[in-house]
């Protein structure tokens, strides 16, 4: 059976589909977990296209928690954010996880500060932008907030070249990641775009960083991260995932019903 917990809805602006499609998709194709997980709002910022607004969050986790109680039975839903780490926020995100019994929160590590004032990480060009990548990551990690760091190599989306500052940046996360058994997510949306159209730079999923994370011995997690619920049922680049996890060595985990990462039986 497959899982899935990196899915959004069109209110980020940038994904298409309901979510009642999100779930027939992945039953068409026999998952038996999916996880929403929209990115997050966030208070005094609005940025339509990339985030839903503060006002969206009540309907986004009552539609879903709705959907739960309709598919009980076939299909295991949870309910969750994709998240950065804004420093003067996290209080905020705290106290909304509580509020909305939210069942995760991903760390979705796209812009230092935010995106109004700070850089996008998929777009880094230098080794100061890459290592500002760096050490937001591991003060997101310190929190202890997050289930999980998506697409952990996404400094790599425009970059040029698996510099030193890249080593060091891969290495870095994921001794961390390892550390702190904080898995790190393998992206199919990544490998789909790398498989059709391409990217600018060095792209992610880049096989130089899952060496090294399979080296430091990380737990990893694959997702989706759906943006369209074609992207569910069609599984190739979910069993292209498998393929290359397994011949990296690497420990895939799983999300369970208490929130929490443990290692997937595989």
């Amino acid at each position: 059976m497959r899982k899935n917990h990196h899915t959004h809805t069109p209110r980020c602006g940038h994904a298409v589909g309901s979510e009642r499609e999100y779930i027939e998709a992945a039953l068409s194709a026999d998952y038996d977990a999916l996880g929403f997980s929209d990115h997050s709002p966030w208070p005094r910022l609005h940025s339509p296209g990339i985030r839903m607004d503060e006002s969206m969050l009540p309907d986004y986790v009552s539609t879903v928690k709705d959907l739960r109680e309709e598919y009980k039975g076939r299909i295991r839903i949870t309910c969750g954010l994709e998240c950065e780490y804004f420093p003067d926020r996290m209080s905020w995100l705290k106290d909304t996880k509580a509020a909305y019994q939210l069942d995760y929160l991903i760390f979705g590590n796209h812009f230092d500060l935010d995106e109004e004032t700070g850089i996008y990480f998929g777009s880094c060009r230098s080794k100061q932008d890459v290592r500002r990548y760096l050490r937001t990551t591991l003060e997101g990690f310190n929190t202890g907030m997050y289930a999980w760091l998506a697409h952990p190599d996404l400094y790599l989306r425009r970059y040029p070249e698996f510099d030193d500052a890249c080593r060091e940046t891969a290495r870095e996360i994921c001794r961390a990641a390892a550390a702190s058994r904080i898995p790190l997510e393998y992206n199919l949306l990544g490998l789909r775009v790398q498989h059709e159209k391409g990217f600018s730079g060095l792209g992610y999923p880049y096989r130089e960083f899952w060496e090294i994370a399979a080296e430091e011995n990380c737990p990893v997690i694959m997702n989706v991260d759906a943006h369209d619920p074609v992207q569910l049922s069609d599984t190739t680049y979910y069993e292209m995932g498998i393929k290359n996890i397994t011949a990296l060595g690497l420990t895939p985990y799983d999300m369970m019903d208490n929130g929490l990462v443990q290692p997937l039986a595989v």
